[in-house]
C-alpha cells in the first residue's frame, strides 16, 4: 500500500514537488511511454517546437533572420515528415543563397564587385543567387562525376581536386591586380569554395556510397538550416543512419532534443551570470585578451591574477561553446536526426585525447574524415606507433591549420599573403602544441585505473588535462586581433618568466 492509498502524504524523495524528482522525470521523458505518446499528438509536436525556439532565442547565436528560416523549417518537418528530404534541400538552397559566404568580410567584397559591374546594392541578392545557382550547377556535375567517374582523378580524390582548385583560385587572387577582371572572377571562386569547402566534402563523399541518397537530399547539405558557421557537422551519409523511421522513433529524438535545448540555455546563462555578471560585472576581471594585451605592456597583475584569468576564460568558454553546439544538435534531432551530441563532458576526461574526442567532437570528426583516416590508411601500414602518430599529426596539426586556412581563403587575395599568414602564427604553435599532447596522450600515457586510487584516478588526471588545455588557450586564435608576439609573453608570465 502507498503512501497516497494510505491516506498519507508523499514521501519527498518521491513527491514531484521535489526537485531531484522533477529532474529524474525530465531526464527520463524520453523513455517513458506516456510522454512518448504525447509527443505523438499534435498538442505534443507543438509544444516540443515552440519550447525549441524559445530556447534557441534565448541564446544570441542566431540571428533574428536565421531563426524565422528555422522556424519555417520545423513548422513544414512538422507537417511534412516523410519529406524531410525535399523540405531541407529547398529551405538549406534559400539559406545558401541569402548568406553564401557566412564571412561579413566576403559578403562586403562581393556586395561591392556587383555594384562595380553595373548592379546598386540593393540589387546584391541578385548576384548572390546568379553565382549560387551555377555553383550547385557545377556541384551536380561533380556528384554525377562521383558516380559516373567520367573524371576518374576527380572521383578519385575528390576533396585533393578541390584543394587544388582553391589553391590555384587563391594563386591568382595573389597576383593579379584587385581591380582586374581575373581577380574579380577568381576570387568570388575562392570566396564560394572557402565557405562550402567541407560542406562540399562531405557530399561528395556520399555520393560515391553504394547507396548514394538523391541529389535533392544532397543539395540541402551544402548549406542546412542549422549551419551556424563554417563547421559542418558531418554529412548526408552520417545523417542518414540517424533518421527516425518511425513515429515512435520520431517523438523521441524531438524529446531528446528537447531536453538538450533547455541544457544548452541552462549552460549559456551560468556562463553569463558566473563570469559575465558576476566574474567581470561586479569583481571587474577584464575580458582575457584585454589580459594578455596588459601582461604583455607590463601593466598586468600579479601571476596568481593571470592564472585566475586564464582558467576563468577556459570554463567560461568551455560553457558557452557546449552550450553553442548544443543548441544545434537539438535542432537537429527536433528535426528528425537522433545525432549523438557534439560535448560530452569535456572536463571528466582523465587524458587529453579523450578530452580532444569529449570537446567539439564534431570538429574532431571532420578532422578524422578528411585527415587522419586518408593518411592511417595509406601511410606506415607496418609500424603502427609511427602510423597512429603521423595520422594523428595530420589530422590534429595539418588539418586543423589548413580548415583555418581554408575557411578564410578570401581574405589572402584580398590582404596580401605576408597580412595574411601572420595572423596563423599563434594558432599554428596552438595546433602543434595541441599534436604533441595527443600523440604523448595516445602512445605513451598510462590509462589511469580505479584501483590506483581516488587521487590517482579521479583528481590527478583531471588536473593534468584541463591544465594542458587551459594553457593551450592563449594560442588558440587565429584572428590575429591579439599579436602572437604579446600571446607568447603572457604565457611566459604564467611561469614567472615574462
Amino acid at each position: 500500500m502507498t503512501a497516497i492509498d494510505a491516506g498519507l502524504p508523499p514521501h519527498p524523495s518521491t513527491s514531484l514537488y521535489n526537485p531531484l524528482v522533477l529532474r529524474r522525470h525530465w531526464l527520463a521523458m524520453d523513455r517513458n511511454d506516456r510522454a512518448i505518446a504525447w509527443a505523438q499528438s499534435w498538442l505534443g509536436v507543438a509544444v516540443i517546437h515552440a519550447g525549441l525556439v524559445l530556447c534557441l532565442a534565448a541564446i544570441p547565436y542566431i540571428s533574428t533572420k536565421h531563426l524565422a528560416l528555422i522556424v519555417i523549417t520545423l513548422v513544414m518537418t512538422a507537417i511534412l515528415p516523410r519529406r524531410r528530404g525535399i523540405v531541407l534541400a529547398v529551405m538549406g538552397g534559400a539559406y545558401f543563397m541569402l548568406r553564401p559566404f557566412r564571412n561579413a568580410t566576403n559578403d562586403d567584397h562581393f556586395f561591392g564587385i556587383w555594384s562595380d559591374i553595373g548592379f546598386v546594392t540593393s540589387s546584391a541578392f541578385a548576384g548572390t543567387a546568379l553565382f549560387g545557382v551555377a555553383f550547385v550547377a557545377v556541384l551536380l556535375l561533380l556528384i554525377e562525376n562521383q558516380r559516373r567517374k567520367v573524371l576518374p582523378f576527380v572521383a578519385e580524390r575528390p576533396v585533393l581536386s578541390l584543394f587544388a582548385l582553391l589553391v590555384a583560385m587563391t594563386g591568382i587572387t595573389l597576383a593579379a591586380p584587385q581591380e582586374s577582371l581575373v581577380f574579380k572572377s577568381a576570387w568570388v571562386v575562392v570566396a564560394y569554395l572557402a565557405s562550402t569547402f567541407f560542406f562540399v566534402g562531405y557530399i561528395l563523399m556520399a555520393a560515391r556510397q553504394k547507396k548514394s541518397p538523391p541529389n535533392t537530399t544532397l543539395l540541402g547539405f551544402v548549406r542546412p538550416v542549422w549551419a551556424n558557421s563554417v563547421v559542418p557537422i558531418k554529412g548526408p551519409g552520417y545523417f542518414a543512419k540517424f533518421e527516425a523511421g518511425t513515429p515512435e522513433d520520431l517523438a523521441v529524438t524531438r524529446l531528446k532534443g528537447l531536453k538538450l535545448a533547455v541544457w544548452a540555455v541552462i549552460l549559456f546563462w551560468t556562463a553569463e551570470l558566473v563570469f559575465g555578471y558576476g566574474v567581470r560585472g561586479q569583481l571587474g576581471l577584464p575580458g582575457f585578451d584585454a589580459v594578455i594585451l596588459a601582461a604583455s605592456a607590463g601593466e598586468g597583475g600579479s601571476t596568481a591574477f593571470n592564472w585566475i584569468a586564464l582558467f576563468v576564460h577556459f570554463l567560461e568558454k568551455v560553457l558557452l561553446v557546449g552550450a553553442s553546439i548544443h543548441a544545434l544538435v537539438a535542432l537537429i534531432r527536433v528535426i528528425g536526426f537522433g545525432i549523438p551530441r557534439g560535448m560530452v563532458s569535456p572536463l571528466a576526461s582523465r587524458t587529453i585525447s579523450e578530452y580532444w574526442g569529449r570537446y567539439l567532437f564534431y570538429f574532431k570528426e571532420l578532422l578524422s574524415d578528411f585527415f587522419f583516416f586518408p593518411t592511417f590508411q595509406r601511410c606506415f601500414k607496418n609500424y603502427p606507433r609511427l602510423r597512429l602518430a603521423f595520422a594523428t599529426f595530420m589530422a590534429a596539426f595539418v588539418g586543423n591549420v589548413l580548415f583555418d586556412m581554408i575557411s578564410d581563403a578570401g581574405t589572402f587575395g584580398l590582404r596580401g599573403f605576408g597580412d595574411t599568414i601572420v595572423k596563423y602564427y599563434s594558432y599554428t604553435l596552438y595546433a602543434g602544441l595541441l599534436t604533441v599532447g595527443i600523440i604523448w596522450s595516445q602512445i605513451w600515457q598510462t590509462k589511469p585505473r580505479a584501483e590506483d586510487g581516488f587521487l590517482r584516478y579521479q583528481v590527478w588526471p583531471r588536473v593534468i588535462v584541463i591544465g594542458f588545455f587551459a594553457i593551450l588557450q592563449v594560442f588558440d586564435d587565429s584572428s590575429g586581433i591579439v599579436p602572437f608576439e604579446d600571446r607568447l609573453v603572457f604565457f611566459l608570465s604564467l611561469f614567472g618568466v615574462a
